[in-house]
């Protein structure tokens, strides 16, 4: 008789950071969101395309508690987000709008927000450190909001999401104001957060070549349902095939 000796392999399934399923949402009897359901796992990029009207920003506005949808369930971290106090959730889930919100009357106001929140001593080297990232002069600490551009009032709320040093970053169409130079600007600094901070990010974002340079996958919104959701190189030859 061969004695067989039995080899036990132990298996590990990585648990989604994020999910949603089931999700729908009806507003004023329309239907936004038609049972959305999708994962994403820590350290992905996910560009999340559609064209407008096709349930994006619901999509983030119900991830950040800021909507609750009619129908089904986040999670995060394996747990449901409506058990999270909105703030605590939102320090891990950072949220950078398409129309920027910057508080209080100057710049520094913002920027010292997250050090306020966190409990922390504020730290002018990583802020410096930060506006250099996206191509802003130091100087721009002691200005007052309404005298910044639209691109200079993107750039300030991105740092102040990224200072609260979040899990999960959710961005609106934050490039939509910039040139091409300093779109190219943010999208390094969002690769470094990714890849030396393990920042998992979520961008919606209408412009292809952006998609093409940022997200690892992608998430397509078609009439409020998942159209597609998987690599980008996939995404991006089944539309070649197309044409």
């Amino acid at each position: 008789m061969v004695n067989q000796k039995i080899i036990y392999v132990e298996v590990t399934i990585m648990s989604p950071l994020l999910e949603l399923v089931d999700i729908k949402l009806e507003m004023l009897g329309k239907t936004i969101l038609d049972g959305i359901s999708f994962r994403v796992n820590s350290g992905d990029i996910v560009g999340l395309m559609g064209s407008s009207g096709s349930g994006k920003t619901s999509t983030f506005r119900i991830i950040n508690l800021l909507q609750s949808p009619t129908n089904g369930t986040v999670f995060y971290q394996n747990k449901d987000t409506r058990e999270y106090l909105p703030t605590t959730l939102r320090r891990e889930v950072g949220y950078v709008f398409q129309k920027t919100y910057l508080f209080g009357n100057t710049v520094m106001d913002n920027l010292m927000y997250p050090y306020h929140l966190l409990k922390q001593q504020p730290d002018f080297q990583e802020i410096t450190d930060y506006l250099k990232q996206v191509n802003l002069p130091e100087s721009i600490i002691t200005k007052k909001i309404n005298e910044l551009s639209g691109g200079e009032q993107q750039r300030i709320a991105l740092i102040r999401s990224l200072l609260v040093k979040p899990k999960i970053l959710l961005l609106d169409e934050i490039t939509a104001s910039l040139d091409e130079e300093n779109t190219i600007i943010i999208e390094n600094l969002i690769q470094n957060q990714n890849q030396n901070r393990n920042v998992t990010v979520l961008f919606i974002s209408h412009n292809m070549g952006q998609a093409k340079r940022l997200a690892k996958n992608i998430l397509y919104l078609k009439n409020g349902k998942v159209s597609y959701h998987g690599s980008k190189d996939e995404y991006f030859a089944q539309k070649e095939l197309q044409q």
